[in-house]
């Protein structure tokens, strides 16, 4: 499984995404998954906070390899830590789980420079190509941003 910069959210903030629970893009954030879901979920569904599953789930978990990958400049990229964390502190029986984290970078950056490619965009996808193509924990990924299990 690769998770590239997940948009998972939570109603308890966590400090990359500030301190104002009513600021205008945690505002935009729940009126979205309000849409998305129809009004149907809360902000702690775990489709959109799989912090919020329980304890079973994590283990029924259908994948032996992770790789999460967040950036500095992204209101979510402690939610994706705190997944990896999470991944590897679980009943999940998996083999690995990988953090990658760009530095100097926003929220899915990769998208927004389609007409280039500079240096932080080839350092992700090589990681991403790297983490698919290995079999074993043994996998070198990226640059000394990585933190493996």
């Amino acid at each position: 499984m690769a998770l590239l910069h997940p948009c998972f959210r939570g109603s308890e903030l966590v400090p990359s995404e500030g301190t104002d629970p009513r600021s205008l893009e945690r505002e935009k954030a729940v009126r979205c998954w309000a849409f998305v879901c129809a009004g149907r979920y809360g902000f702690d569904h775990p489709c959109i906070n799989p912090l919020a599953m329980p304890a079973a789930e994590w283990a029924s978990l259908g994948c032996r390899r992770a790789l999460v990958t967040v950036v500095e400049l992204d209101t979510m990229s402690d939610r994706g830590r705190r997944y990896v964390e999470k991944l590897r502190a679980s009943a999940w029986a998996g083999e690995e789980a990988v953090l990658y984290e760009d530095h100097g970078e926003r929220h899915v950056f990769f998208l927004h420079n389609s007409n280039r490619r500079d240096k932080a965009e080839e350092e992700m996808i090589a990681a991403v190509a790297s983490f698919v193509a290995s079999s074993s924990s043994e996998a070198r990924l990226g640059p000394s941003a990585l933190h493996t299990l």
